[in-house]
């Protein structure tokens, strides 16, 4: 008895690694406010698939959670579901804030009934950091960017004339 405490006591700290850990996509942004940032993320979040389930950004923790987008398939692993998390801090640099986004990702391990969103077994997975650069994308398009008076192109000429 007393081996069987002590392997499972060895293998306690090896469970422990088996979790993922959490993949933040940064990028900086031009300021502006609270507000147009939240409806700007909203959209982004809607056009995304994400079901939108809060009325704003947190205004403590400077961040929004959305609800699950499902994608349920017929094959044992193959389904899966994804949350955006995306939360916001200023940057050192003036005039620009920092947005990160991160996508949790969980896959359905169900043999039985895996199109059954009753019976599902969501299990933790890897970060989909590739679908929260999208989406940081979708941000920072609707935000626009900063215009600067005065500046031309490289190998433009003020005339223009051909």
């Amino acid at each position: 008895m007393k081996r069987l405490l002590l392997s499972l006591a060895a293998l306690l700290p090896l469970a422990c690694y088996s979790t993922h850990p959490e993949q933040w996509v940064p990028q900086e942004i031009p300021m502006c406010s609270t507000m147009r940032l939240w409806e700007v993320t909203r959209l982004a979040l809607e056009k995304n698939g994400f079901p939108v389930v809060h009325q704003g950004f947190d205004p403590v923790e400077k961040s929004v959670v959305s609800g699950w987008d499902k994608d349920l398939h017929p094959f044992k692993g193959k389904g899966y579901r994804e949350r955006a998390h995306i939360r916001f801090k200023r940057s050192e640099n003036a005039g620009k804030l920092v947005l990160g986004i991160r996508i949790e990702q969980q896959t359905n391990e169900n043999l039985s009934k895996p199109l059954d969103p009753e019976y599902a077994e969501w299990v933790e997975a890897a970060d989909n950091t590739d679908r929260a650069k999208v989406l940081l994308q979708y941000v920072r398009s609707m935000l626009g960017s900063q215009l600067e008076i005065g500046v031309q192109a490289a190998g433009a000429e003020a005339g223009g004339g051909n």
